[in-house]
């Protein structure tokens, strides 16, 4: 294992590329788009190809203001990749979006000072880590937006904490710039909390206020004002002003009515998505916890890596945690710094009971995923469930039998975890298709809109149904104007929640459909009514 490990040190990005393709490649088109985020997004760029929209999204014939375009300009760019085709261009891009966090992630190594084994073992960890893998098989932004927002953090760092050349910071606060245009501003506060914090613990906080950093942050305005200037052309002020910075800004930091959580949100998420690596702080010495902050303060002129990481992760997670809206995806960016400091505590000297930690975490998922396989609600995917948890079980004792054996461990674990991603995307997921995906209630609209029907989505999420019902779905939130639309003569056909249609009166409609859909708020009908006799 000793001369593989060395291969490894000697080539991670090209392992961690090796890794990443090997588990998405085969499996790219391995079930449909998921409710709601995916579906929508490949309606949002399905819009952008057919009609160009490349400035303003666009989405179910509306402007769609909640997301840059940068994301979707890297769909497009893989699009013309030869053989590449939807939907499996959109778990492409997250397989791309994935190797670019690679090497954002070296860049933050390389910046806070973490040698080739550190980084190569904190590679490992995050690529098997249970929320990076199924981040691997979900169509999502989020990994090309830390991948830019960590880059972004590295070249900061070397600037305001490591007294590099101001070129840097420009380029830091570029990166950050192209960040805020695949999600928004957390692109830009994120990097600056976490730089800044080190920066001033350490007392190099005077860079701060040095032209560098005026400089610095109107070269992230002027990135993000070219979508900026772009929305106003297109749109006009007003928009932009409304949606942008009003709805999009200030309402989702401030009071979001999407996504609001508590303070505490993400004290309890954040163990969670860590999994199975939650179980290294029995590596930690808890006997000396009341002893950290004094030991802290005293070595703050000369942070070691892992102290700086560390607080870079304190620092994202308390600015998350005061934000209005919370999304668990969000701790991304705090797992790649937690990732990189474990590689290097792992790197220094690998401690046993660490592994034994991890082994538990692994084997207590792994035996939750048997347990739920057997339920009611797990019919579907019964065999995938049993599988995944069965796998799990196998790698923990493994991990409990290679404890002493040092770098091999970790060897072990990234492999088997590629070839449980595999039967994940492969087995598992697809079973979870019907009660996951909005396709069935969508094919059902443009089957019959394609026969002269009115496809109507009826106080739904906007956008859902459109991209599998290959056309705009009429979305109606009003029970007046459907009630209006249903007293006409003409042929309809209506998606909503059961409970909604229970309110209307549907003599003479057809019940097509009836599913429950996870996340969507309960179960789904599908009822059409054919063009009625003029009197």
């Amino acid at each position: 294992m000793t001369k593989l490990w060395d291969f490894v040190v000697r080539f991670p990005i090209m392992i961690g590329i090796a890794v990443i393709l090997t588990q998405t490649l085969p499996v790219l088109d391995a079930r449909w788009l998921w409710f709601s985020d995916e579906v929508r997004y490949a309606e949002v760029y399905s819009n952008l190809v057919r009609d160009g929209h490349w400035i303003v999204l666009n989405l179910n014939g509306e402007a769609y203001p909640d997301k840059p375009p940068v994301y979707f300009l890297l769909l497009a760019a893989l699009d013309l990749i030869p053989g590449v085709e939807m939907p499996g261009l959109m778990w492409l891009g997250s397989a791309v979006s994935a190797i670019f966090l690679l090497f954002a992630m070296r860049a933050l190594a390389n910046a806070v000072g973490i040698g080739r084994a550190g980084f190569a073992a904190g590679m490992l960890v995050q690529l098997s880590i249970f929320g990076m893998v199924l981040l691997l098989h979900y169509v999502r932004m989020d990994l090309l937006f830390v991948a830019l927002m960590m880059g972004g953090q590295a070249y900061l760092h070397r600037h305001y904490y490591n007294g590099e050349a101001a070129r840097h910071a420009y380029l830091g606060f570029a990166l950050c710039g192209l960040a805020v245009l695949v999600k928004g501003p957390l692109g830009l506060l994120l990097p600056l909390v976490a730089v800044w914090g080190a920066a001033v613990w350490a007392g190099r906080g005077a860079a701060i206020l040095r032209l560098t950093t005026l400089l610095g942050l109107l070269f992230s305005v002027l990135v993000m004002a070219s979508w900026a200037v772009g929305i106003i052309m297109v749109e006009g002020w007003a928009f932009f002003s409304e949606q942008i910075i009003g709805q999009q800004v200030v309402a989702r930091a401030t009071d979001t009515f999407h996504h609001s959580e508590p303070f505490i949100y993400y004290f309890i998420v954040l163990p969670v998505l860590l999994l199975p690596w939650t179980g290294f702080a029995l590596a930690l010495p808890w006997a000396r916890v009341l002893q950290w902050p004094a030991a802290m303060w005293r070595a703050r002129r000369q942070l070691s890596p892992v102290g700086i990481l560390a607080i870079g992760a304190f620092a994202h997670f308390m600015t998350l945690s005061l934000l209005d809206g919370k999304v668990g995806v969000y701790v991304l960016p705090i797992l790649v710094q937690v990732s990189l400091l474990i590689g290097a505590l792992l790197a220094s000297g690998f401690v046993p009971r660490a592994w034994v930690g991890v082994a538990g975490m692994m084997a207590i998922f792994g035996a939750a995923l048997m347990a739920f396989s057997f339920s009611e609600e797990a019919a579907a995917y019964q065999l995938g469930a049993l599988l995944c948890g069965g796998l799990l079980i196998v790698l923990a004792g493994l991990l409990v039998w290679l404890r002493k054996a040092g770098q091999a461990a970790l060897l072990v674990q990234s492999a088997v975890m590629v070839g449980w991603s595999l039967l994940l995307a492969a087995v598992l997921l697809p079973g979870m298709n019907e009660s996951a995906s909005t396709r069935i209630t969508a094919e059902h609209l443009g089957r019959l809109a394609e026969n002269g029907y009115t496809p109507v989505a009826y106080r739904t999420y906007p956008g859902i149904f459109s991209y599998y019902a290959g056309r705009d779905v009429v979305q109606i939130d009003s029970q007046n104007e459907l009630v209006a639309l249903i007293a006409s003569d003409s042929a309809i056909v209506i998606a909503g929640r059961k409970r909604h249609l229970d309110e209307l009166d549907l003599t003479g409609f057809e019940l097509l459909d009836s599913r429950e859909i996870n996340g969507a708020g309960g179960r789904y009908e599908v009822v059409s009514r054919s063009a009625r006799p003029s009197n």
